[in-house]
């Protein structure tokens, strides 16, 4: 427990915990306290701070509640928020750049909350990247790609089986973010989730391979 001066220093309030990291760098951190207000009710506090990071020194704001100990505000959030930036391994990126946008905005919705979004951005960034990995693969056949459902695409120029059958079952449940009725109800997000990273490890290691027999002839 900690004890903050508040109000223009005119109160002490008592809280549980000083927040150990910025929500907007993400790094481990013991911020600054700036200030601090109550709210609308007695038992609503927010505290101003600020992240001593050198590449950061952003402000944040952590709102406390009366719960639990008498006496003790308990930290309830920290706002401004910003989500951990998601990587992309590079040899899917260089690939796909528009799969690892696409990826990564999605990535972003889901943390803040918008999982009804977030999960047709997974389905789009899945479709950009079976078809720029297939024209990859097929550069002759760019425009049939283009042009095709990507079930079809799928089915047509996806030789490697592991992608193949990752790639469908992703497919799968990335059609169920899109439509009314879900045909897969024991499965969600974290699901189709976990399929678009196998299918990206599994082109990635492709790739490696490829460029590995290359070098070694």
């Amino acid at each position: 427990m900690e004890q903050l001066l508040i109000g223009g220093g005119k109160e002490h309030i008592t809280v549980d915990v000083i927040p150990d990291f910025c929500p907007i760098c993400h790094f481990g951190v013991t911020p600054n306290f700036i200030t601090g207000l109550r709210c609308d009710a007695r038992e609503n506090v927010d505290v101003l701070y600020v992240c001593p990071k050198t590449n950061c020194k952003k402000m944040f704001i952590a709102s406390y509640r009366m719960d639990g100990l008498k006496g003790v505000l308990s930290l309830r959030s920290l706002l401004p928020w910003t989500p951990k930036a998601v990587a992309v391994v590079q040899e899917v990126a260089d690939i796909s750049p528009q799969f690892s946008e696409i990826y990564k905005q999605a990535s972003q919705a889901e943390s803040y909350g918008l999982g009804e979004i977030a999960g047709v951005g997974f389905r789009k960034s899945l479709e950009y990247l079976i078809k720029d990995y297939c024209t990859a693969e097929n550069p002759d056949k760019e425009e049939d790609i283009k042009k095709r459902p990507i079930a079809q695409v799928i089915e047509a120029f996806v030789s490697n089986e592991n992608v193949k059958q990752c790639a469908k079952r992703a497919i799968w449940l990335g059609n169920d973010e899109t439509h009314y009725v879900r045909k897969w109800e024991g499965k969600d997000i974290k699901d189709l989730k976990l399929l678009i990273q196998i299918t990206v490890n599994w082109i990635q290691q492709e790739v490696i391979t490829k460029k590995l027999l290359e070098d070694m002839q």
